[in-house]
């Protein structure tokens, strides 16, 4: 599942441009259109425990981005030269792309120092692992939830989890129905020279072609637990089309220890049982091969991060509601590094 953890790291790269803007958190750089050369901007979401992990560098350019065309990363541990890896970007418009194999520990101290087109752009960033919690509790069962204008089926998880004592807390909660999926797709056809077929009109000709392939659905219904909605609970769907009053929704599932300090708290979300929304696809069959869920602890800048992110996703209204901050942690430049630890279950399903 490489591709889907590159994309799910790459989410970050989508709004850092707005990080130009608006800068939050103790580092500011003041926003002067045409005034200041082009930065390197380094992103990187990295978890303790994994095997792989991706940082990206690209070019900010006036009120756009470019890549970059050559550039080194070190990474060092602890005060210890630890890595220096070779990029693997895929393509000439991607972001230069590099996969840490270093494995991160709660406690590390992490130090990335990246320079870009010779050494004309320096930039560093310093992030230290947080610790995870001890231990969650998952319980599972299908039920049904007012959605879509009916009651349908879904499975509610519940996630018990007990704070880390003696400091404020910042949490994600994760939970990856992972599926093997079975279903016919469309494929173009071809002539035996390689060319398009096309029909009578000019329009190119489809078949339907069987494929298998895995698939994790992360997508969570949390609206009716307080902690993830910070109180504004519902019952409903349609209590989240307000035009008038407009919420945001959590959509990174990110929480605080501010209602159970010290203590201990459950969460309830619901998740689909299939997934009717492949679009494009005929004849799907979704096998659910496992359920993982996730409790990561992060540091506050990350907190923040997906906080600024959230609500400059596709509900924020600029007249209606205050000007967003996304943080930044790297020196020399723009972008963000989080690193956070989880404490996982994974329950297997029969076939």
């Amino acid at each position: 599942m490489k591709t889907k953890k590159m994309k799910r790291s790459s989410i970050i790269c989508t709004y850092m441009l707005a990080a130009v803007f608006l800068l939050g958190c103790e580092n500011e750089i003041p926003y002067h259109p045409g005034s200041h050369k082009p930065l390197l901007i380094m992103n990187a979401l990295l978890t303790a425990g994994e095997a792989e992990n991706y940082v990206y560098l690209h070019l900010s350019e006036g009120n756009s981005i470019k890549p970059v065309k050559q550039a080194t990363l070190s990474l060092y541990v602890n005060g210890q030269l630890a890595e220096e890896p070779q990029p693997v970007t895929p393509s000439k418009n991607a972001p230069m792309t590099f996969c840490l194999h270093t494995v991160f520990r709660p406690g590390d101290h992490i130090r990335l120092e990246a320079t870009a087109e010779g050494k004309d752009y320096c930039v560093e960033s310093e992030v230290t692992v947080p610790q995870p919690v001890k231990s969650i509790q998952v319980d599972t069962c299908v039920t049904k939830i007012l959605q879509w204008g009916g009651m349908r089926d879904y499975r509610r998880i519940l996630v018990s989890l007990h704070d880390l004592p003696g400091e404020k807390n910042y949490y994600r909660l994760e939970v990856l129905n992972n599926y093997r999926i079975k279903a016919s797709h469309p494929a173009p056809s071809l002539n035996e020279d390689g060319s398009q077929v096309t029909d009578e009109s000019g329009n190119p000709v489809y078949h339907y072609k069987d494929t298998i392939f895995n698939y994790t659905d992360r997508e969570l219904i949390n609206r009716e637990d307080i902690i993830l909605t910070d109180g504004h609970i519902s019952n409903s769907d349609q209590d989240e089309d307000n035009e008038m009053f407009p919420i945001i929704n959590n959509k990174y599932n990110i929480f605080t220890d501010s209602q159970f300090a010290n203590s201990h708290a459950t969460l309830k979300v619901y998740t689909a049982l299939g997934l009717d929304y492949l679009n494009g696809y005929q004849n799907v069959y979704a096998s659910l091969q496992s359920l993982s869920v996730r409790v990561l602890s992060l540091n506050r800048d990350e907190y923040l991060y997906f906080k600024g992110l959230n609500c400059m996703d596709d509900d924020y209204d600029a007249t209606l509601m205050e000007p967003v901050s996304l943080p930044t942690n790297v020196k020399g430049g723009l972008g963000f590094v989080g690193l956070c630890a989880g404490t996982q279950i994974t329950m297997d399903f029969p076939k």
